[in-house]
């Protein structure tokens, strides 16, 4: 049965780094290598319908891993809560980001939240691989 778990949760992370691959690339050149608003609302538009979708494979993950690998979560959130809570933090104020700059049509706050798409969707494809874990303080039993 661990078997099974094992592959679904492979299966999760796959399509979680396939699908939301599309809307890093997306966040990385929105404020970078988009040069007009209309440039900029065709990107949005593009992953506009499917990036809140994108998230929920990495929801999905974390609750079977929890589910399926008590020890395992207990130990990898252990060792990586604090880059997990920047992760989490990052991917909210993308949605955050996405969201506002449709709902809120100001030409003062437009920027703001352009930059705060980028620059998290950025941090989200380079802040995960430079983080090593915190040092365990017992050692766990897997």
């Amino acid at each position: 049965m661990g078997d099974l778990w094992f592959c679904l949760l492979a299966f999760m992370g796959i399509m979680y780094v396939i699908l939301d691959g599309f809307d890093l690339g997306a966040g990385a050149i929105h404020f970078v290598g988009v040069r007009s608003e209309a440039e900029r609302r065709l990107v949005l538009r593009a992953i506009g319908h499917v990036w809140d979708g994108d998230e929920v494979w990495v929801i999905a993950a974390g609750g079977t891993l929890y589910f399926a690998f008590p020890a395992l979560y207990a130990a990898s959130f252990s060792g990586f809560y604090l880059p997990l809570m920047i992760v989490l933090w990052l991917l909210m104020l993308r949605g955050i980001a996405i969201e506002f700059r449709s709902h809120v049509d100001s030409p003062a706050w437009t920027p703001v939240w352009d930059v705060v798409f980028s620059v998290s969707s950025l941090l989200l494809v380079v802040f995960p691989q430079r983080h090593p874990p915190a040092p365990a303080h017992q050692p766990v039993q897997l």
